[in-house]
């Protein structure tokens, strides 16, 4: 979202609310190229409904697709940071260490990766 905006309800960490705070960013954020905005406004393989994951989802992403899967990094993630839909305040965001599998917030005028997701 916009540095120095609040946006209402793009607070959600859970699983399924990264959609919902995707919605939001973009009501409450105008500014294209955004993290949420790239993934809002992506067509890919045929489908247009891809969003921003919350918190909980891009964990659940290293967990099993990512740096830290049995498996290995399938999704073929970056060592790297990874912003999520979850807003912390008017300046901060969560972000995903695709390194360590720690999480952080960030202000969100900083450049991180961004992985749009879709629901299935």
């Amino acid at each position: 979202g916009c540095n120095g905006t609040l946006i209402t309800g793009a607070d959600g960490a859970a699983l399924g609310t990264g959609a919902q705070n995707t919605i939001d960013i973009e009501a409450g954020c105008t500014t294209s190229g955004t993290a949420a905005d790239i993934c809002a406004n992506l067509t890919l393989g045929g489908y247009s409904d891809w969003f921003l994951p919350s918190k909980d989802e891009l964990n659940l992403m290293y967990l099993n697709i990512g740096q830290g899967a049995i498996l290995g990094n399938v999704g073929g993630f970056a060592l790297d940071f990874y912003w999520s839909s979850t807003e912390l305040d008017l300046f901060n965001a969560w972000i995903q260490n695709f390194y360590d599998g720690f999480q952080y917030n960030d202000i969100k005028i900083n450049s991180f990766y961004v992985r749009a997701v879709r629901a299935f």
